[in-house]
C-alpha cells in the first residue's frame, strides 16, 4: 500500500502529542476542539459493526442489481453495516447523457488503493483484497467478520454551525487492548440523490442513487489520534472536525458521517458508526 506508506511518513513527522483533558479524555492539541459532552457509555451494549465501501458508477449496467443486494444486506444487518458507495472507474465517468459529477478525489485513491477495475464491487472491512469482491460473495464475506471481537466505541455528535459548517465531534473509548497503530477516519455520505443510472440497457432518468461518497472531512486515510497512533485499552480519545458544505448540492437532511477507526499497517476497520448531519445522534 504506497500510499499508506508514504501517508504513515508524513503522519510521523507531522502530527504532535496528545494532551491530557480533565477526565479520562485525551485530545490531539492542534485539532478543533470538542465542545460537547458525550452521554456516559455503557461498554456492554456496544457491539462491533461494518463498513462496506461499495464501488459503483452511473454508466455502470449490472450496478443496480447490485444496489438491490445491498438493500437486503442494509435491512438484513440494520444500523450494524454502514454502507458508503464510491463512484469510481471509467463507469463513473460523466458524459453528455451522465452528466452529473459523483466522483471525489478519496473515492479514486480508494479505488485506485484496491485495484479496483470491474465494478460493482466491494470492499469489506477494509480487507484489502484486490480488485474487491463482487456482489455474489458480499453476504458470505459479511458473515465472516468476526463480530466477537470488540476493540472499540465511537460515538459521534454533529454540530451545525454558521455559513453551511456543520462540525463533527467524535470520542474513541478502547475497549481492548490493540497492538497496531491506527487512524480515524470521517466520510459524508448522501441518500436520495436524484441522478441518471444505466440499468441493463436503459437509462433512467431519475435513479435514486443511496449512500453517495461526498467527501471525507479528514483526508483519503484519515488522522492518528496520538503522535505514535496507539490508543491505549479504558482511554477515550476526542476528535472533531469541520465540513463546508455551503458550496455544495447537497441535501443535508440525508447525509449521514461515517466515522471509522481502521489499522494504519493493514487496513482492518476496528469499528464504525454512523450519524446524521442534521441531527445530534448520542450514541
Amino acid at each position: 500500500m504506497k500510499k499508506i506508506a508514504l501517508y504513515l511518513i508524513m503522519a510521523a513527522i507531522f502530527s504532535v502529542g496528545c494532551d491530557k483533558i480533565e477526565g479520562p479524555y485525551l485530545q490531539i492539541s492542534d485539532r478543533e476542539s470538542v465542545d460537547v459532552e458525550f452521554p456516559e457509555l455503557n461498554p456492554s451494549g456496544v457491539y462491533r459493526k461494518i463498513l462496506m465501501e461499495e464501488y459503483t458508477g452511473h454508466r455502470c449496467s449490472n450496478c443496480p442489481a447490485a444496489h438491490l443486494v445491498l438493500e437486503s444486506l442494509h435491512d438484513r444487518y440494520g444500523d450494524t453495516l454502514a454502507i458508503v458507495g464510491i463512484h469510481a472507474t471509467s463507469l463513473a465517468d460523466p458524459n453528455i447523457d451522465y452528466p452529473y459529477d459523483f466522483r471525489t478525489e478519496t473515492g479514486n485513491e480508494l479505488a485506485n488503493e484496491f485495484t479496483i477495475g470491474t465494478i460493482p464491487a466491494a470492499v469489506i472491512n477494509r480487507e484489502n483484497h484486490a480488485g474487491g469482491w463482487g456482489r455474489d460473495e458480499w453476504i458470505n464475506k459479511l458473515a465472516e467478520v468476526d463480530r466477537s471481537k470488540v476493540y472499540a466505541a465511537i460515538q459521534v455528535i454533529n454540530q451545525p454551525k454558521s455559513n453551511g459548517v456543520i462540525k463533527v465531534n467524535t470520542k474513541v473509548t478502547m475497549l481492548k487492548e490493540y497492538p497496531h497503530p491506527v487512524l480515524l477516519s470521517i466520510f459524508i455520505i448522501e441518500d436520495g440523490v436524484i441522478r441518471p443510472q444505466l440499468n441493463g440497457f436503459d437509462l433512467i432518468p431519475d435513479y435514486t442513487h443511496n449512500h453517495v461518497l461526498r467527501t471525507s472531512a479528514n483526508g483519503t486515510y484519515g488522522t492518528p489520534l496520538t503522535t505514535s497512533g496507539i490508543l491505549d485499552k479504558g482511554e477515550s480519545y476526542l476528535y472533531a472536525k469541520s465540513v463546508k458544505t455551503a458550496d455544495t448540492d447537497w441535501d443535508l437532511a440525508n447525509c449521514t458521517a461515517v466515522v471509522f477507526l481502521h489499522d494504519r499497517v493493514n487496513g482492518e476497520v476496528l469499528q464504525v458508526e454512523t450519524a446524521p448531519l442534521l441531527v445530534s445522534d448520542n450514541k
